[in-house]
């Protein structure tokens, strides 16, 4: 197999994401698709119980007659605090519009990277041998589905932890300088290089 140089590497990863952008108008996420996606599955669950939840205009009116019976206020003393919350409030930062996807749409997004990534074992069919991790943990397929299951639950604690994926810092935020998701991308490469030398070690 002939590996592609860094540079052609580098371009291949920053054009998927730049066409990602000028193809849909989002950053390529791959953690934020897959929140997306448990999110709506679990508001379709809870729209049969939809009708016993509160909107949020009675919610706030909830919470005003709370304060009120708390504070012993007056209609004209709660009358008078309201005009002094709306003049103090801050309007509400904008954001740049952004065109929200369909469920199917973020479906497909991770058929297309499970073929993908299917595609990327048939052209490496031989070749998986020399691979550090299969030389490391041998072919037995229920401890290397041991070790992917917990591997993919570190991922994910992580994703939620630094709020974002290696797609998300790696690509997008790094690209735009956003130093969060500079000290991100430091953490995920160096505990990469750190686990690749332990593993090189183990051999």
């Amino acid at each position: 197999m002939t590996y592609w140089p860094f540079w052609l590497c580098a371009l291949a990863l920053s054009g998927v994401a730049l066409l990602h952008w000028l193809l849909i108008g989002r950053m390529f996420a791959v953690s934020g698709r897959f929140t997306a996606l448990t999110d709506a599955i679990r508001n379709w669950k809870r729209s049969a119980d939809s009708h016993s939840e509160l909107s949020q205009a009675e919610m706030l009116e909830a919470l005003r007659a709370a304060t009120i019976a708390e504070f012993g206020l007056t209609e004209e003393q709660a009358a008078q605090m309201d005009a002094e919350l709306r003049a103090q409030a801050q309007p509400a930062p904008q954001r740049p519009p952004t065109s929200k996807q369909s469920l199917p749409v973020h479906v497909l997004f991770f058929v297309a990277i499970a073929l993908g990534a299917a595609l990327s074992a048939r052209m490496a069919q031989g070749h998986a041998d020399r691979t550090l991790f299969f030389a490391t943990f041998g072919h037995s397929p229920i401890l290397l589905g041991g070790i992917l299951f917990g591997g993919g639950l570190l991922v994910g604690f992580g994703t939620r932890m630094a709020g974002g994926c290696t797609s998300g810092h790696g690509l997008c935020g790094v690209s735009r300088f956003q130093p969060g998701s500079m000290l991100a991308t430091a953490a995920f490469f160096g505990a990469g290089i750190v686990t690749s030398l332990l593993l090189g070690a183990l051999r």
